[in-house]
C-alpha cells in the first residue's frame, strides 16, 4: 500500500510546501508506516527540503513531454522505446499504490492555459487506467473560460473516487454547474491552515535577524513577481503601486514592513525576490523596510508572519499563513481561490465589506491605499473573528484526510 501525490509544481513555492508537508504529516498521523511518492517538477530541490520525511520523489519531466497515453497498459508493446524513460516513472508512481492525489490548490483552472491543465491531468489519466483511485485534494476548481476546458477536466474528474475542495465558491461551481454529485464533491479547507510555524524562540531570533524593533507595528507584504504576467497588467504600475502602499505604512501607521518572497523560482518572471529587491532600491534601503530574503521553510515564514500586526498579500499561501495565525490579513485576489476562502473563513458580507481586494482593484493606488488603511483600523476586530471561526476551518481541513484514509483503509 502506497499513497502518490501529484500536482506539485515545486517546493520552491512555499505555498506548495506547506500543503505537502501538511498532507505527509495528516496522512502518516492516521497511518504512520504510509509509504508516500511525489511527483514533482522539481525532484533534487525538493527532496532537500523533504529529506526528514523518508519520501520517494519522481520527476515528471518524462511525462510533461509525453502526450496522453490511452490505456497505456495495453499499448505499451507498441510504443515502449520512444516512451520508455516516462513508462518507467508511470511505473515507479503506480507501483503498489492504492490512491492518487493530486495537491496543487488551483492548477485546474484557465488561468496557466490548457498546456498546463492537461499537463496536470496526464498522470491521473494513468493512475485511473491502470485501476488506482484517484482523488481531487483540496482544490479551487475553474470557474473554466470554455466549456473545451471544463470538459477536458470533467473527463478525468468524473472518474475520480473523491473531489475535495477548499472552498465554498468552488463546490458550488463544480456541484451546481458542472453537475458532479455531492456524494462525490465534499467541501473542506485547504491543507496549509494546519501547517505548524516555526517555534517562538526561532521566530524571535528570526525578527532579530531581519532588524524588526517589536515595539513598533509591523505589516507583511507578500508581494508576487509573477501576478503582473498572469493577469497581464502593466509591470511598472504594479510596483509603483507597492510604493504607494509602503509609504503609507511607514509615515502615516508609523510602521515597519516585512516583504516576504513566498516564492523562489528558477524562472526569473515568478521568484518574489526579484521585485522585492526592486522595492528595496526603490527605498534605497530605510532600514524600515527589511526582506526575509533567506532559503526560509514555509513555517519559518508562517513564523515571521503570526509576529505580525497585519499581512497584505497577493500570495494565497501567505495570506493562508496570515489568516491561519489569527492575524488580520487582506489578500489580494486574481481568481475564485481568494474570495471561497475568505468567504468561507469570515462570511461573504465581511469580505465585501474590505477583508478582500481584487488585483485590478489594488492597481489604483486610490483604492489599494484607502482599503489597507480601513482595515488597519479594524484589525484587531478582524484577528478576534479570525480566532472564533479558525477551528471549525481547521476541522474542515483534518477531514480531507479522514476521508482519504477511508479510502487507504
Amino acid at each position: 500500500m502506497k499513497a502518490a501525490i501529484t500536482g506539485i509544481t515545486g517546493l520552491r513555492n512555499r505555498g506548495v510546501e506547506a500543503m505537502v508537508l501538511t498532507t505527509i504529516e495528516q496522512l502518516r498521523q492516521r497511518q504512520p508506516a504510509l509509504p508516500i511518492s511525489i511527483l514533482s517538477e522539481t525532484p533534487d530541490y525538493d527532496e532537500i527540503r523533504l529529506q526528514p520525511h523518508n519520501i520517494e520523489l519522481i520527476s515528471d519531466r518524462n511525462l510533461r513531454r509525453l502526450h496522453i497515453v490511452n490505456r497505456w497498459r495495453n499499448q505499451l508493446s507498441q510504443v515502449y522505446k520512444p516512451i520508455a524513460p516516462a513508462y518507467k516513472d508511470i511505473s515507479r508512481l503506480l507501483q503498489e499504490t492504492s490512491v492518487v492525489m493530486a495537491s496543487g490548490g488551483d492548477i485546474f483552472g484557465s488561468d496557466y492555459g490548457i498546456p498546463f491543465l492537461s499537463r496536470q491531468l496526464r498522470p491521473l489519466v494513468y493512475a485511473l487506467d491502470a485501476g488506482v483511485p484517484v482523488v481531487f485534494l483540496a482544490q479551487s476548481i475553474g470557474p473554466f473560460k470554455t466549456d473545451k476546458e471544463a470538459q477536458i477536466w470533467l473527463d478525468v474528474a468524473r472518474h475520480a473516487k473523491l473531489i475535495t475542495v477548499r472552498e465554498s465558491l468552488t463546490y458550488k461551481y463544480v456541484t451546481k454547474d458542472l453537475g458532479l454529485s455531492p456524494e462525490l464533491v465534499k467541501h473542506t479547507a485547504d491543507p496549509a491552515f494546519l501547517l505548524p510555524p516555526a517555534p517562538p524562540e526561532t521566530v524571535q531570533n528570526l525578527l532579530k535577524l531581519y532588524g524588526i524593533n517589536q515595539d513598533r507595528p509591523v505589516v507583511a507584504l507578500g508581494i508576487s513577481q509573477g501576478i503582473s504576467r498572469y493577469t497581464r497588467a502593466d509591470y511598472d504600475k504594479h510596483t509603483k503601486v507597492w510604493c504607494q502602499v509602503i509609504n503609507m505604512i511607514l509615515n502615516e501607521f508609523g510602521g515597519q514592513v516585512l516583504l516576504i518572497p513566498h516564492v523562489h523560482d528558477y524562472r526569473p518572471e515568478n521568484d518574489d525576490r526579484i521585485l522585492a529587491g526592486e522595492l528595496l532600491r526603490l527605498f534605497n534601503f530605510d532600514p524600515r523596510v527589511q526582506l526575509a530574503g533567506a532559503e526560509h521553510t514555509a513555517s519559518e515564514f508562517k513564523g515571521l508572519i503570526s509576529a505580525c500586526d497585519l499581512v497584505v498579500s497577493e500570495r494565497m499561501h501567505a495570506a493562508i499563513a496570515g489568516l491561519s495565525s489569527g492575524v488580520c490579513t487582506l489578500p489580494i485576489g486574481y481568481s475564485v481561490k481568494a474570495e471561497g476562502i475568505m468567504t468561507d473563513l469570515l462570511g461573504a458580507e465581511a469580505v465585501h465589506n474590505g477583508l478582500l481586494i481584487s488585483f485590478q482593484q489594488f492597481l489604483d493606488p486610490d483604492t489599494a491605499c484607502n482599503t489597507i488603511r480601513n482595515l488597519w483600523h479594524r484589525r484587531q476586530e478582524v484577528a478576534n473573528q479570525l480566532k472564533t471561526n479558525l477551528p471549525q476551518i481547521k476541522q474542515n481541513t483534518a477531514a480531507n484526510f479522514d476521508l482519504i484514509s477511508n479510502i487507504l483503509a
